[in-house]
């Protein structure tokens, strides 16, 4: 079993929805192996460049992309996938009755794959069985142009699920049968993850209560009274392992965020948090992942605009959470996404 993820733009997020994925996989007796679209120069994005342009312009892409994973796996890569161990492949080819899973996170986001949809919305491969797990659009729905060009590669595959309410619904008015389910990293709960990372109760050098801060788009400014702790994606200096960002998120009085992942792990484990919204005019509309998990668990209040003041901050951030209740809310919707999958894969 093949699984193809959003990987370009590597995080926190992405490695932990594909190790979500891959062991839930695993405890289920398949075998799983992610595809590896950065590098090197024989893999898919490549070969159709041999075909499409000559050799002085396909060959330059080539050997930069394989400098850029070399580099990045120096100075970055072994940061974030420290215990994850995620497995990955070269091989686009599939065995007739093997499957490929595309999903989670940003797989079917046109501002984020232009000129990669074939892979994404896997075009290049008609025996297989295809089935999106969780995968997310960006958007409430595709520009048109889009929308026409990738509708037949979807009226191909065996099974479709998404990560937000508003992709599921517009996939439906398209007339694909498509389920909202949970994203990967939800069908593991948060004691998983701290047997899994070593996720430790206190942190070396840290003796006072602090509140943990990641951001991919730009940090807020200083919580007065308090430590602060700062991972910020867009300054890669200040990047850690996931062992390291997950025993932040959990042993925090708090947290302060723009990231969908750092919320999911905020509620696994019952830690008070406030999340920022995207306003951008590009990135506006991915704030429905937000609204998919808040909504259900009822935390939607939590979500800031980014204009609020340090004391509406932290009013929102202190009020108390039913945890007893959001966790039957997650657990529900966990049994409900893991039985689809299965289906799936069963079909």
């Amino acid at each position: 079993m093949k699984v193809i993820s959003y990987h370009f733009n590597i995080g926190y997020g992405w490695v932990m929805q594909a190790f979500a994925l891959q062991k839930y996989l695993a405890f289920n007796g398949y075998s799983v192996k992610h595809l590896k679209l950065f590098m090197p120069s024989n893999n898919y994005v490549l070969e159709q460049k041999k075909k499409e342009y000559p050799l002085f312009i396909w060959k330059p892409i080539a050997v930069l992309r394989k400098i850029k994973y070399i580099l990045l796996n120096l100075f970055y890569y072994k940061k974030l996938f420290d215990k994850a161990n995620i497995k990955f492949t070269n091989n686009f080819s599939m065995d007739k009755d093997s499957c490929f899973i595309v999903g989670s996170d940003q797989i079917w986001n046109p501002n984020f794959i232009k000129n990669m949809e074939k892979i994404y919305f896997l075009e290049f491969n008609d025996s297989a069985k295809k089935i999106s797990y969780a995968a997310s659009l960006g958007m409430s729905k595709w520009p048109k142009e889009f929308e026409q060009k990738i509708l037949p590669w979807l009226e191909k595959f065996d099974s479709i699920s998404v990560r937000e309410e508003s992709g599921a619904k517009y996939l439906r008015n398209l007339g694909l049968d498509a389920v909202c389910v949970c994203d990967p990293t939800v069908l593991h709960s948060g004691d998983f993850y701290r047997k899994e990372f070593n996720v430790g109760k206190k942190l070396e050098y840290i003796n006072e209560k602090f509140v943990f801060k990641y951001f991919l788009r730009g940090v807020v400014s200083q919580i007065d009274g308090i430590k602060n702790i700062i991972v910020d994606f867009q300054n890669k200096k200040t990047m850690v392992t996931v062992s390291r960002w997950l025993s932040l998120i959990d042993n925090s009085e708090f947290v302060l965020t723009d990231s969908f992942h750092c919320v999911v792990f905020c509620i696994l484990f019952h830690k008070p948090f406030a999340v920022f919204a995207n306003n951008s005019k590009q990135l506006n509309e991915m704030n429905d992942r937000f609204l998919t998990i808040l909504g259900r668990t009822n935390l939607e209040y939590r979500i800031l605009q980014g204009n609020e003041t340090e004391e509406q901050i932290l009013k929102i951030v202190k009020k108390e959470i039913d945890w007893e209740q959001v966790d039957r809310v997650l657990e529900e919707w966990r049994n409900y996404s893991k039985k689809w999958l299965m289906e799936a894969i069963a079909k």
